[in-house]
Parts: C-alpha cells; sequence; structure tokens
C-alpha cells in the first residue's frame, strides 16, 4: 500500500511526525491502527475531524481576539486613556473562553 498526499497535506503529516519524534512512515502507520484498532473506526475518524474543527474554530476566535488586543494597545499608546470596564470585561471574557474551548478540545484529542 502507498498512500499519496497532496503537497499540503505532506507538509502537515512530516510537521505532526516530528513533533512526535516519529518518521511520517512511522506517523502515518501509528495514526491508522489506531483508528482501525478503535472501537468505532469511523467514530474514531469523525472524533478527530471535529476536534480539526473546534481547533480551527478556537484558532479563529484567539485572532479576532489578538486583533482587539492589538487595538486597545494602539488607543492606549496614542493616548494613554483606558477604555470603558465594560468593554475590557467583555474582552476579557472573550479570551477566557476562547482558551477554555482550546483546552477543552485540547483535552479531548489527549483522551482517546
Amino acid at each position: 500500500m502507498c498512500p499519496r498526499f497532496a503537497e499540503n497535506e505532506f507538509a502537515d503529516l512530516t510537521r505532526a511526525a516530528a513533533h512526535s519524534s516519529m518518521t511520517v512512515g512511522g506517523y502515518v502507520a501509528e495514526a491508522a491502527l489506531a483508528a482501525a484498532r478503535a472501537d468505532n473506526p469511523q467514530a474514531a475518524v469523525a472524533d478527530h475531524r471535529r476536534a480539526v474543527r473546534e481547533l480551527m474554530t478556537a484558532n479563529t476566535r484567539l485572532a479576532a481576539i489578538g486583533n482587539n488586543l492589538n487595538q486597545l494597545a494602539r488607543h492606549l499608546n496614542s493616548d494613554g486613556a483606558l477604555p470603558a470596564q465594560s468593554a475590557t470585561l467583555r474582552l476579557l471574557d472573550r479570551v477566557r473562553d476562547a482558551i477554555e474551548n482550546v483546552d477543552d478540545t485540547v483535552d479531548a484529542v489527549l483522551r482517546r
């Protein structure tokens, strides 16, 4: 069996394998066997896809929050005036929620 991957897919596998201190072939084999040995292989793949979607959503939210923090810093650097406390608290709530979402997703991935 010789699976074929698009360049971007192979790059993803290479990064993941390096992060796991494995060869690409070993990583692909281990991932495939983990899914195949699961009680419900279709569910294992679906869970992985769900986790990836959740992490992508969290990444988008964190990018938006980073943009808000940059705007806040620019505002503070321009005149030093603090924004309304309610706006700051809303931003901090979004930061906390996004971080909790990432933590929960990572925990779910690690429990597999």
